[in-house]
């Protein structure tokens, strides 16, 4: 039987005026123990051995409230 060994939601997100989407949510890495990652879609993608998507470690929030979506990633970053 499969272990499940992480879990991912999707959410959207504005960025140059559009709504895009991309999923975020945690991995169990065992005694490494848990990382925050996000999944974007590839936009830069132009050959079939390129990813169709790419993951990402999310950064911690810090106290400062600088995290501007609620899931630890900046939105000048993300890809679509």
């Amino acid at each position: 039987m499969a272990k499940t060994v992480g879990a991912l939601w999707l959410r959207e997100y504005e960025k140059d005026g559009k709504r895009r989407k991309m999923m975020a949510g945690e991995l169990d890495l065992g005694a490494l123990g848990t990382v925050k990652i996000a999944v974007f879609k590839n936009e830069k993608k132009e050959k079939e051995n390129q990813p169709d998507y790419r993951i990402v470690l999310s950064e911690p929030n810090d106290s400062t409230g600088n995290a501007s979506n609620g899931n630890g990633n900046n939105d000048e970053d993300m890809p679509f």
